[in-house]
């Protein structure tokens, strides 16, 4: 009777792990699969000697090993479900990026076609223009009110920063030209790995650029030109800093 109560609980052990409890098992050979306890649990392995200890007979070890067999069985078949499942995310992450891509297009280059198509040069450019004078002054704001420009410095060096941002805006115009025609081979009902490759190359290499840090610095020598001395004085001690 001791005998089969000590068997119950030991397999009422064996079944906690079955039902997401951790353990690490040993079926009379070494197992790979090896789990920690959290807030320092005591493990519920009972190897062959401890339950010789326990005065299990031979044949409640046996039993004991082959029940856990079938756990180990189980346990295998669910990790090979779990690492499809964490190959599928990974493939599915990477849909997900190449999507946000065509889709931030659609607001960027594939809208730009739009207009493209139906204004005229002259326009275009007016249009470009006035989006750089834009950029230009949203970006002097920032100096404003800490260099106290007056309302006639920030139109003049408004209009200085908008060949920077032009410059600027056809390196961003490329990076962005680049990932359409990826997006577009793609989508083409005959992909060609070839060109997509070489495409994927071009995109990495037109990314590498540190644009922001050069325009950055672009724009800070422009500035320069419209401020008065003691307002490149302040300048020069932040940079110093």
């Amino acid at each position: 009777m001791r005998n089969q109560w000590i068997l119950a609980a030991v397999w009422a052990l064996a079944s906690h792990v079955a039902v997401g409890g951790e353990g690490q098992w040993r079926l009379g050979h070494p197992s790979q699969y090896q789990y920690g306890y959290p807030y320092g649990q005591p493990a519920t392995e009972l190897t062959v000697e401890q339950q010789r200890k326990l005065g299990l007979s031979d044949e409640q070890i046996q039993r004991i090993a082959e029940l856990r067999r079938e756990l180990e069985k189980e346990r295998a078949k669910l990790d090979v479900q779990l690492k499809a499942a964490s190959e599928a995310a990974a493939a599915a992450n990477a849909e997900v990026s190449r999507l946000s891509q065509e889709i931030r297009a659609f607001s960027t280059t594939r809208l730009q076609k739009v207009y493209d198509a139906v204004l005229t040069p002259e326009q275009r450019k007016a249009l470009d223009q006035q989006r750089y004078l834009e950029q230009a002054k949203a970006w002097l704001r920032g100096y404003q009110t800490w260099l106290k420009l007056t309302d006639v410095q920030v139109e003049d060096i408004s209009n200085l920063l908008v060949p920077v941002f032009e410059k600027y805006a056809k390196m961003d115009d490329e990076v962005a030209d680049a990932r359409e025609r990826l997006a577009e081979l793609r989508r083409a009902d005959k992909l060609d790995i070839a060109a997509i490759e070489k495409a994927e190359k071009e995109v990495e290499e037109l990314s590498k650029r540190n644009v922001y840090q050069q325009r950055q610095e672009d724009l800070m020598d422009r500035m320069r030109a419209g401020l008065l001395p003691d307002q490149l004085e302040k300048i020069g001690q932040m940079r110093r800093h």
